[in-house]
């Protein structure tokens, strides 16, 4: 079988083909049975690398499964990545795993700080990981809702166990292969995004919504959020009388998209230097690049222009602390800086007529500024609103120190219905959420696993020759720092899309080192 007509690509065609059939109404959701049973078919019995490639490739064609009316939003990853980790862990792992087990209890033996010494040495990451995993099973003590609790616990872990698969195979696939399959799902996303916007100026603002709420939205994520999306979305901003788009494309909303996008945006930058004899090829990787930039900032997310500037004026910091050279330091600066010169730009499109409303009222202002200078506007209504859910986490915190109400109970804090954990009730702040659910002693596990990641990539840079990769490394720094200040305002990450392209994003900076073990 030749290079292209693979297995692996095979699967991802049909996959592809059934994904735009279903979701733009061709084909009725049941479609998505007979593909999940491929799907699972194939990451159950092809090469374990080749199963966690359609994974990687498949973040953004990933749907809930159309059971039946009530039980139609189980999404495909969970079943795919349960698989893959089970076949993963029962093959060497396992017993891997016991060896390290039995060897720590013979060092703990001799000496217990010798025991820690080797755990941190050898196991940091795990031991954080299932120390977190403990003190949210202990905040299920305070959890006025059990089940939600239990079910967010479930979540984490099976998108988590991601992050050690990508870890361990990463460096054996390459991070080059890794690369070009992300940029299939990539491609798509900026397709769909720009196919979006383009349906802003054809559609009236009743018609759009329920296309994609209805249609789009109901066949990849369910009834449940379908209606949800219906009622309460954040795909839009309004001025005075005019509405316009924020850009969304296959995801629920306007905040896990732009995460999305950034985590693959040093992946781009790595094949854009291993490319660089290649003109062609690296003209059209820079096209992509622009693509995804302009898209990010068109999903009018505020936080994450506002994280920009912080990470733009503190870049020459990090590039003296990194000694970026010359070589690294010439992409990564004129990635930064296209996203500041396409800002303007996308100003234009803010600007123009959408949804078939009248521009009279509004064309006198410059919809990006205002939008812009909104960040810091205290009586702006969503500004007002976050405030108002910060100041009642930190009370909930005084109250709750140690065990916090309860993971996933958020909605008790502002005495709302549990429900509207579906429609992202939260801090909308990493850290107060994790503080308000968990406790303070989880908030500190969680900052030590920042730590954690920040150090470990300034550590591979350090031992890293390649310039390719240590532009990678670099730039995933800037990004994760760009995502860090970001989640003060946001907890988006955690959402289902973002938060599996994390796992893959950290599974692949943490491979340099453990390959060596």
């Amino acid at each position: 079988m030749s290079k292209l007509f693979t297995f692996l690509n095979i699967v991802f065609l049909v996959e592809v083909i059934v994904f735009v059939m279903v979701v733009f109404g061709f084909w009725p959701r049941e479609a998505f049975l007979p593909l999940a049973l491929l799907l699972i078919l194939f990451v159950s019995f092809a090469d374990k690398r080749e199963s966690l490639l359609l994974i990687i490739r498949s973040i953004p064609f990933f749907f809930a499964l159309p059971i039946s009316n009530n039980f139609d939003s189980l999404n495909i990853w969970r079943v795919l990545i349960l698989i893959l980790f089970l076949r993963w862990f029962f093959w060497r792992r396992f017993f891997l795993f016991l060896d390290a087990i039995f060897k720590l209890f013979k060092i703990a033996k001799g000496s217990f700080k010798k025991a820690w010494v080797y755990i941190i040495q050898h196991f940091k990451v795990e031991f954080l990981y299932f120390l977190i995993f403990f003190i949210s099973l202990l905040s299920l003590i305070k959890a006025e809702y059990l089940t939600e609790g239990v079910k967010r616990i479930i979540y984490f872990a099976n998108a988590s166990v991601l992050f050690f698969i990508i870890r361990s195979y990463a460096q054996s696939i390459g991070l080059r292969r890794i690369a070009l399959n992300l940029l299939l799902p990539v491609f798509f996303v900026v397709v769909f995004g720009f196919v979006q916007l383009y349906m802003a100026y054809v559609m009236n603002i009743n018609q759009f919504t329920e296309f994609w709420a209805l249609q789009v939205e109901k066949s990849i994520y369910g009834n449940k959020w379908a209606n949800i999306a219906l009622k309460a979305n954040t795909w839009f901003a309004y001025y005075n009388d005019a509405i316009k788009l924020r850009i969304f494309s296959t995801f629920p909303d306007t905040h896990s998209l732009p995460l999305y996008l950034l985590m693959t945006s040093p992946f781009i930058i790595f094949l854009i230097l291993k490319n660089d004899k290649h003109k062609f090829k690296k003209a059209l990787l820079w096209l992509l690049l622009l693509s995804v930039l302009f898209i990010v900032i068109m999903t009018g997310t505020r936080g994450i222009w506002a994280a920009f500037m912080v990470v733009f004026l503190s870049f020459f910091f990090f590039k003296k602390k990194f000694n970026v050279s010359r070589e690294v330091f010439n992409p990564i600066f004129s990635f930064l800086l296209a996203f500041l010169l396409l800002l303007p730009f996308a100003g234009l499109v803010f600007q123009s007529s959408q949804f078939n409303i009248s521009q009279a009222e509004i064309n006198e202002t410059n919809i990006l500024k205002e939008r812009i200078v909104s960040i810091v506007d205290t009586e702006e209504v969503s500004n007002k609103g976050r405030i108002y859910i910060w100041k009642n986490s930190i009370k909930s915190i005084v109250e709750n120190p140690l065990l916090g109400v309860g993971i996933n109970n958020f909605p008790v804090i502002l005495k709302e219905s549990i429900t509207k954990t579906k429609a992202g009730s939260s801090a909308h702040n990493i850290y107060l959420n994790v503080a308000a659910e968990i406790g303070i002693f989880g908030l500190l596990v969680f900052l030590l696993m920042v730590y954690v990641v920040l150090f470990e990539m300034w550590r591979v840079y350090r031992f890293q020759n390649d310039i390719a990769i240590k532009a990678f490394i670099f730039s995933s720094f800037l990004i994760f720092l760009w995502m860090l200040i970001y989640t003060n305002t946001d907890v988006a990450i955690t959402d289902g899309r973002a938060f599996l392209m994390l796992m893959i994003f950290l599974g692949v900076i943490f491979s340099f080192n453990y390959a060596k073990r």
